[in-house]
């Protein structure tokens, strides 16, 4: 009997969900024109704000911001353009609203001629994005090597980046290293290693937790196992590199898929696409501030899918955005999580290119909607469903 009520609720409550207008999936008009790529979204203010990459036809390049007002976007206004803009369908530009309330916003600019010789600049804004100043090179290295897949997070009085670092790679025994380094004002300031050794371009994923930020990545071994490690700073310093979950996946080359790190109320969720015994899977983990290593695993799909998460969480619940399968067809996906780790909701969202051309999908949570982007067609798309902040 009491089997049966428990299933009577949660059939109750899927129902519920649906009825919310959860679904189908709305998508919402925005400002990036034809040949747009790269978007990426960002909280502001108590909105969010979009930045995307426009090409344009006499090369050169722009970085353009526009934020959401609850209604609909603000007009759109230049970061930057640049006829050496390094563009790339998986290391896309971001922006970060310092607890100043600056901005501050990063791009690729090459290095030099050479195909992966480029580096991180840095942009930062003191009046809400309408005019941006340059900060130069996020690192002190302008070696002709790779330098990206930035993570911006906003930490005590400033902001901290991480990033991958290729300085090393000058000669074939080189390794990519993960760095990172404060930007405080106009100052770009503590640049140090985190790893020596980790995957050449997985995307970076990193919050804020009460004790000190904390990074996810892509790490690297001697033997070749691409499993997804993490580094975290406490009052004692910053901690040496530890696997999240030992899955021993043997990977020669980089599969440009890497982690997805959120927090809300003290729990902590790292969505992560990963192979297991020669079998794709996006994983989901969840757990207590500090109790990382006694986290619960939640596989949100083993049906072959091709990764490129995106994970975001409220106090009610965990959502997480990834490319996947229907039946044959390419499609986004989303599952919500609670906290205690039951999937409440997994489903299709909409169809999706499976190739490059589709991006790294973007998620947040703004205005009781999940907001979702992600390429198609050389355009940048934009949708969301209805949710409880």
């Amino acid at each position: 009997m009491k089997r049966a009520v428990t299933i009577c609720f949660l059939l109750a409550g899927i129902s519920a969900l649906l009825s919310a207008n959860r679904l189908p999936l709305e998508i919402v008009k925005n400002p990036a024109g034809k040949n747009s790529l790269a978007p990426n979204l960002c909280s502001f203010g108590d909105h969010f704000a979009l930045s995307w990459i426009e090409l344009k036809s006499n090369g050169a390049s722009r970085v353009n911001i526009a934020s959401w007002n609850g209604l609909g976007f603000d007009k759109k206004n230049l970061i930057v353009k640049s006829e050496k803009m390094f563009t790339n369908w998986a290391d896309i530009p971001s922006i970060i609203e310092a607890p100043s309330g600056d901005l501050y916003a990063h791009w690729l600019d090459r290095i030099s001629s050479k195909t992966y010789a480029y580096g991180i600049r840095i942009e930062r804004s003191t009046n809400r994005g309408i005019s941006w100043k340059s900060l130069g090179w996020l690192h002190e290295d302008t070696s002709e090597t790779e330098h990206g897949f930035v993570s911006l997070i906003s930490e005590d009085h400033h902001v901290r980046a991480f990033w991958l670092d290729g300085r090393m790679m000058t000669n074939s025994t080189g390794s990519m290293m993960l760095r990172t380094a404060i930007l405080k004002g106009d100052q770009i300031m503590d640049e140090r290693v985190l790893d020596d050794n980790v995957c050449t371009c997985c995307p970076t994923s990193a919050v804020q937790l009460s004790a000190g930020p904390i990074v996810v990545y892509r790490d690297r071994s001697p033997q070749e196992i691409r499993d997804i490690s993490h580094v975290l700073r406490s009052e004692d310093g910053w901690s040496e590199p530890a696997t999240l979950k030992a899955d021993n996946w043997f990977m020669p080359g980089c599969p440009v898929n890497g982690a997805s790190i959120a927090t809300s109320g003290g729990l902590v969720a790292i969505s992560r696409f990963t192979v297991i015994n020669n079998k794709a899977q996006v994983i989901l983990r969840l757990f207590k501030e500090g109790q990382i290593k006694s986290g619960k695993e939640i596989v949100l799909d083993k049906n072959a899918p091709i990764g490129r998460c995106a994970t975001v969480s409220t106090k009610d619940s965990v959502y997480t955005v990834w490319i996947g399968l229907k039946k044959n067809q390419t499609v986004l996906r989303l599952a919500q999580v609670s906290p205690t780790g039951e999937i409440m909701l997994e489903t299709a969202l909409a169809p999706i290119d499976g190739n490059r051309s589709s991006g790294m999908p973007q998620a947040i949570i703004s205005g009781g909607y999940l907001w979702m982007s992600w390429t198609d067609s050389n355009r940048v798309r934009l949708g969301r469903l209805k949710v409880a902040d």
